[in-house]
């Protein structure tokens, strides 16, 4: 660390971890979100699956800390050390085997306390502390307290947490933005295809060209670590399929997986997400897929973007079809989705397709875009909190990048 920028702990720098409730409320059909782990998604809340409970069960489980902006909301279990922020006008209450990090800004701004406990330093301390156990891995309320950040002087606080947060409110901005595209190209197909005599109905299996998918071996080098991204069962997470955290190489694609081209649309048939939720996406390149998806390459007179958004429009038909296998996961039989009815233009060009073709892209474009600002910043935390780059070069880098 550079002179004047130690490594202190929060309990000495005016942090206070607040702890939760160790119990949990009723659910409720509507009211006020309560954030557990899984709502916590790269340093942000992610609400879209959240659990809500009552005004009364607020009052009871808000009794000892009531969460405000800019708190920052640390794991504590399973994926221990992981961070987000509380948002302006967020009224809910934290979860079990979370705390929160409030600093009295003395000595550490709260809007920098949020990067502080990220990145490599953070890491490190984490695994300082941490108890490793035979189910999950956890950190004790009293000694997240003795964890130590990098505080450097204040006035460097306040740019490094200006530099940071800018990269993350435009990759926020990139995000909404994206769900937008895609909210807006469901509801104009679902208008298509419900009034439009130019449209007609086919069943999945007529629509498109199915192909499986495989895994190479895992414990071959050659096959791995290349620039062709493998699709799975875990990494389709987002409707634009380009990237996945696994990728092979020429020889690894063509030794025992399929490579299919852009505009291919991919979705899982086996899984424990199938539990839950239907995962389907529309690859923006080429890339190769494994045994637990399924991928349809639309028929000539079909658009892929039709096709997709046909396939998402009948997801609560294809959740109805999901059934278990042995070791309780999620599967979808190939012989009843592909008997699954679905509308489409009786002509390949068509107006709506063209709509739905470019509402996608802006959406593909964002996600693209995001990918970029987040290596930019991952790259950028850990050297503003070494010193060993100069704040001003930071602004600099990140003025140019947005």
């Amino acid at each position: 660390m550079p002179r004047g920028w130690p490594l202190l702990e929060l309990s000495k720098v005016g942090v206070q971890v607040h702890d939760c409730e160790h119990r949990t409320p009723p659910e409720a059909e509507t009211g006020y979100p309560y954030i557990a782990i899984p709502n916590i998604v790269d340093g942000r809340l992610d609400l879209t699956q959240v659990r809500l409970i009552s005004t009364s069960d607020l009052e009871e489980w808000n009794r000892r800390t009531k969460p405000i902006a800019d708190d920052v909301i640390i794991t504590r279990r399973g994926r221990v050390g992981d961070s987000a922020v509380i948002p302006d006008d967020l009224e809910c209450a934290i979860g079990q085997n979370l705390v929160i990090l409030r600093s009295s800004g003395m000595d550490v701004n709260q809007k920098y306390l949020r990067w502080a406990v990220r990145g490599k330093y953070w890491e490190s301390e984490v695994e300082r502390l941490i108890n490793v156990g035979s189910i999950f891995d956890s950190l004790n309320v009293r000694d997240i307290a003795r964890m130590r950040i990098p505080v450097p002087p204040m006035q460097f606080q306040l740019v490094i947490a200006e530099v940071l947060g800018a990269l993350d409110d435009k990759i926020a901005a990139n995000k909404r933005t994206a769900a937008t595209a895609l909210e807006l190209a469901s509801a104009k197909y679902s208008a298509a295809a419900a009034m439009s005599a130019d449209w007609c109905t086919v069943t999945l299996d007529a629509a498109a060209r199915w192909l499986s998918g495989g895994t190479p071996k895992t414990s071959e080098p050659d096959y791995w670590n290349g620039d062709i991204p493998w699709i799975s069962a875990l990494s389709l997470k987002s409707p634009w399929i380009d990237d996945s955290d696994r990728k092979l190489t020429e020889v690894g694609a063509r030794s025992g997986t399929r490579i299919v081209p852009s505009g291919s649309v991919i979705f899982v048939v086996r899984g424990s997400s199938l539990k839950t939720e239907f995962r389907v996406g529309i690859t923006q390149r080429e890339v190769a897929f494994g045994q637990d998806c399924k991928a349809l390459i639309a028929a000539e007179s079909i658009d892929s973007h039709v096709l997709f958004h046909a396939i998402r429009s009948r997801t609560p038909e294809i959740m109805a079809m999901v059934d278990e296998t042995s070791i309780g996961a999620g599967r979808l039989s190939t012989d009843l989705i592909s008997k699954l009815d679905i509308r489409v233009p009786k002509h390949q060009k068509n107006k709506t397709a063209d709509e739905l073709r470019s509402l996608d892209e802006v959406a593909a474009r964002c996600q693209k875009e995001s990918r970029i600002l987040a290596a930019l910043r991952d790259t950028l935390l850990p050297q503003l909190m070494s010193g060993k780059l100069c704040v001003r070069d930071a602004e600099q880098i990140v003025e140019d990048a947005l």
